[in-house]
C-alpha cells in the first residue's frame, strides 16, 4: 500500500487550524441557533421544520465542540433536512474526523488523503494555505478509490438515531413568537 506522508502532514496542519476555537455547552447551543436561523433564510419554505430539527445536532465526536467544525456539521445536517434526504448518514465533518483519528495511528493512503481534502472543500472550511488546490491530482488518480472510501466513511460514522421527530410537538410558537407550522395542534 501506497502512503502519501505529505498528504497526512496537510491533514494534521488544516486539522489544527480548526480545532483552535472550542466552546462550552452554551456557545455550542448559540451556533447551533444560528446555523438553523441561517438555514432557515436559506430554504424558507422549510422554516418550520429546519426548527424542529435542532434535536438533529447533537454532538456526535467531543471534537464537534469547535466552532467551525460544528456549523459545517450543522448546515449540511439541516438542508438534508430542507431537501428531505436521509439525516443518518455521516456528515463531512464526522468523516474528517474519522480520517484524522487515523491519521494519528497510521500515515495515510493517497486515497484517504483526497478522502480529507474532498471532505474539506465539502465543508467549506477555511483553507489559507490552499491545500484544497491539490483535490484535482487525487480525484485524477485515486477518485475511484476516494468515492469508495467516502461511501464507507459516511456509512461508518452513520447515527441510526438522527431521524427528524416526523410529528414534533409544536404550540405554534417558535422561540417565543406565533408561527405558522405545520406541526402546529389546533387550540
Amino acid at each position: 500500500m501506497d502512503f502519501d506522508s505529505i498528504g497526512t502532514a496537510t491533514v494534521e496542519l488544516l486539522f489544527r487550524q480548526v480545532t483552535t476555537s472550542c466552546g462550552d455547552y452554551a456557545h455550542q447551543h448559540e451556533w447551533t441557533e444560528q446555523e438553523v436561523a441561517a438555514a432557515q433564510q436559506r430554504h424558507p419554505g422549510q422554516a418550520d421544520v429546519l426548527f424542529h430539527a435542532f434535536d438533529l445536532m447533537h454532538l456526535t465526536n467531543v471534537r464537534l465542540c469547535c466552532e467551525m467544525l460544528l456549523r459545517a456539521h450543522c448546515r449540511e445536517l439541516l438542508d438534508r433536512v430542507a431537501a428531505g434526504e436521509d439525516t443518518r448518514p455521516g456528515t463531512a465533518v464526522e468523516v474528517l474526523l474519522l480520517v484524522h483519528g487515523t491519521s494519528l495511528t497510521a500515515p495515510l493512503t493517497p486515497a484517504a488523503v483526497g478522502l480529507f481534502l474532498r471532505m474539506w472543500k465539502a465543508t467549506a472550511l477555511p483553507d489559507p494555505d490552499h491545500h484544497i488546490a491539490n483535490l484535482d491530482h487525487y480525484e485524477a488518480t485515486v477518485g475511484t478509490r476516494i468515492d469508495e472510501f467516502e461511501v464507507d466513511a459516511r456509512e461508518t460514522q452513520r447515527q441510526d438515531q438522527r431521524i427528524p421527530d416526523p410529528h414534533p410537538d409544536c404550540t405554534g410558537e417558535h422561540l417565543e413568537q406565533p408561527v405558522t407550522c405545520r406541526y402546529a395542534t389546533p387550540s
